[in-house]
């Protein structure tokens, strides 16, 4: 049976009654069934059965008859241990995957912030892994801008790495791969953001190194000179031009610089209160927002591109939907209605 059944397996057993491992080859566990209780008269009753089949765990039970795969099992006796396991099942493969293309092959500019001995040297860039890895397989499946993809890195134990930035910051028991999304200004990373590669775990993790900065992505590449866009999430960020991303700020201006520029973009989500009462006081205090059309079923600006909207086209959407004051006021009532 495949090593991570094995292990989950044997780490249920202070869980499960009567536990006892009846053999390896193949992998058999017998234990009183968590589910039905097995009899209430004899404790001495034990028909639940832990059996290896096509090299993965199944349980079943002769009483009650519950018949199931470990997955479902864990997520019925132990929902810990069921989100270890889904990271440790759904991303083993990438943790496998460490080639990465040679160095000679990138640009010979090397940023400022890895000249300056940045925990970002012990990372590979997404641009620089081979195109079978999982994690740029994952990037490209969300159809990131090829261009974007330097600003994207990948930590194949993200824990681990934190903790050589700061000591004991994180457990490292049921570590796991995550893409690194880095705060950087002026050359230098002052916080950055762990996105996880499937949705059943923690799915961003946010570490900031300077305290007094604002949780702002994109910083080292925006022209605030110009027409800027201030979105959510740094991955929507990467698919506007001269955008940055609020990465779980509370959505206010402080920390931007020429706020006439700027035009807010929040998600598509009419029902989330607390993104309603934001962009109202932004627009109260006379600042522009983007405030999405009816028809506009997708969440954010991510699922708008893989719906087969073009980023030009998102941006243009963005532009033609961009109000302020009193006019966006009235957009806005109407569009915390349309769903």
């Amino acid at each position: 049976m495949n090593f991570i059944d094995v292990k989950y397996v044997n780490m249920l057993s202070n869980r499960l009654e009567r536990f006892t491992v009846k053999s390896t080859h193949p992998y058999r566990v017998n234990c009183r069934c968590p589910i039905c209780g097995d009899s209430q008269k004899s404790k001495s009753k034990a028909r639940g059965w832990i059996l290896e089949k096509d090299n993965s765990a199944l349980y079943y039970c002769h009483n009650c008859g519950a018949s199931m795969g470990l997955r479902k099992f864990l997520s019925q006796v132990d929902p810990v241990l069921y989100n270890d396991y889904i990271v440790d099942t759904k991303l083993d493969n990438i943790k496998t995957q460490e080639a990465i293309l040679p160095l000679d092959t990138l640009t010979s500019k090397v940023p400022e912030f890895r000249k300056s001995g940045s925990p970002l040297l012990q990372l590979r860039k997404i641009s620089q892994l081979k195109v079978t890895h999982g994690a740029r397989k994952y990037v490209e499946n969300r159809l990131i801008p090829a261009p974007q993809h330097y600003k994207l890195y990948y930590a194949p134990k993200f824990n681990a790495w934190v903790n050589t930035i700061i000591p004991n910051k994180l457990p490292t028991e049921y570590d796991a791969p995550r893409l690194v999304l880095p705060f950087i200004s002026n050359g230098k990373m002052f916080g950055f953001q762990g996105r996880a590669f499937d949705n059943d775990s923690l799915r961003y993790i946010t570490i900031m190194l300077d305290e007094s900065s604002p949780k702002i992505f994109g910083l080292e590449g925006v022209d605030f000179n110009k027409k800027y866009y201030v979105v959510e999430g740094p991955i929507d960020s990467l698919f506007v031009p001269n955008s940055i991303a609020m990465a779980g700020a509370d959505g206010n201006s402080s920390g931007l610089r020429s706020v006439s520029n700027s035009v807010f973009v929040f998600d598509n989500e009419p029902r989330n209160v607390d993104i309603v009462n934001r962009m109202d006081k932004l627009l109260s205090e006379g600042k522009r927002v983007c405030i999405w059309p009816e028809w506009v079923i997708s969440k954010d600006i991510n699922d708008l591109v893989l719906s087969g909207v073009t980023p030009s086209q998102v941006q243009n959407m963005i532009d033609s939907n961009t109000y302020e004051g009193l006019e966006g006021r009235l957009a806005l009532a109407i569009w915390r209605r349309c769903k």
